[in-house]
């Protein structure tokens, strides 16, 4: 089994590789390789109960058990990484540490002449310390430019066309499903993901990227419920740090397009998120705002949030930087795209 083996530096270096995931449900919905597949050897029930049998009675009655819980899997499970070896080349399987789940699995594999399949060795345990010493160590190596502005500028969109023209960057609103604002959670879909996961996703972000020089948003340390790693933290304020300008009018448009969706329930998403500013605001204005957006007068909303509530707070934070390396006022939002990419293709030539 010895050439079946791999490391996470290696299975990450592999071309057209899929992760297989055989933990638990619980297990992967708390924190997965990314893009990895869930094929669970023990469900969550059966995994909590050989864990009873192994503290309680002895390790053999556990693997017993374990052995009774996974065999009437095996077929299925086989039937499915054969589907997946016509679509890969690699295959890499894994579970926590790299014990039993996993090498019982690839040891059938393995005496069924399946080729190309791995067991990742350490298992998700490994991986996850992989990452960590990215974020710790390897990290070190990017620059990161920095994009400040107040609400409605067009930040993202920004970064979002940057990287359309191929120049590295991380929305980090977007891997925390969360854009860190009293209406973060009207942008996504689903549940944001857990601590672990976006570090993994920040990971594997950075990590494929050829470039040392990285575009982002500018953000606090927390995005919603999210933690951006401390050293990231730092090297983003070390970076270099552009300012985007526009007119009011051009935010209340971008602002508009980003949160007024195709959505029946669009309006009841809107006000629920209203009404936690009430300490702020007050109750009176945000009754009346509340009044604006069942009226369909999104934008006198917009502007009003803008004028008593985002400018006033963000304006702190931007006014807390001595300079910018640059300062853009757009009328055109592709003008904005275009001082950025030549600012960076200027000053930055070898490192895109």
């Amino acid at each position: 089994m010895a050439e079946n083996l791999i490391s996470t530096k290696e299975a990450l270096s592999l071309p057209d590789p899929i992760f297989i995931d055989l933990r638990s449900e619980d297990e992967f919905s708390e924190a997965h390789i990314p893009g990895a597949i869930n094929i669970p050897i023990l469900k969550n029930e059966e995994r909590s109960e050989v864990g009873k049998i192994y503290r309680n009675k002895s390790i053999e009655e556990a693997k017993i058990l374990g052995l009774h819980y996974a065999s009437y899997k095996l077929e299925e499970i086989y039937r499915k990484v054969l589907g997946l070896k016509r679509k890969y080349d690699n295959i890499i399987i894994y579970c926590w540490r790299g014990g039993m789940r996993s090498r019982a699995f690839c040891n059938l594999l393995y005496t069924l002449g399946t080729k190309g399949v791995y067991q990742l060795i350490g298992g998700y345990k490994a991986y996850r310390k992989f990452v960590l010493d990215f974020m710790d160590n390897g990290i070190k190596k990017y620059k990161f430019i920095v994009l400040h502005g107040l609400t409605g500028v067009g930040k993202t969109i920004i970064i979002n066309k940057l990287e359309g023209a191929k120049i590295s960057t991380v929305n980090l609103e977007k891997l925390a499903q969360n854009s860190g604002s009293v209406f973060g959670d009207i942008l996504f879909k689903g549940n944001p993901p857990s601590q672990k996961q976006f570090e993994s996703l920040l990971f594997h972000k950075l990590y494929n990227t050829n470039n040392r020089l990285v575009v982002v948003e500018s953000e606090g340390k927390r995005i919603g419920s999210i933690s951006i790693p401390d050293l990231m933290v730092r090297l983003m304020e070390e970076g270099h740090h552009i300012l985007i300008r526009t007119s009011l009018k051009n935010r209340i448009k971008n602002i508009h397009h980003e949160y007024v969706k195709e959505d029946l329930h669009i309006d009841d998403k809107l006000i629920k998120c209203i009404n936690h500013l009430n300490k702020k605001l007050g109750n009176k204005n945000v009754d009346m705002l509340a009044n604006k957006i069942h009226s369909k007068d999104y934008d006198f909303a917009i502007k009003y949030l803008i004028n008593n509530y985002y400018d006033p707070l963000y304006k702190y934070s931007i006014n807390k930087l001595d300079k910018f390396d640059l300062s853009i006022d757009y009328d055109n939002i592709d003008d904005a795209v275009i001082s950025v990419k030549d600012f960076i293709v200027s000053h930055f030539p070898r490192e895109i």
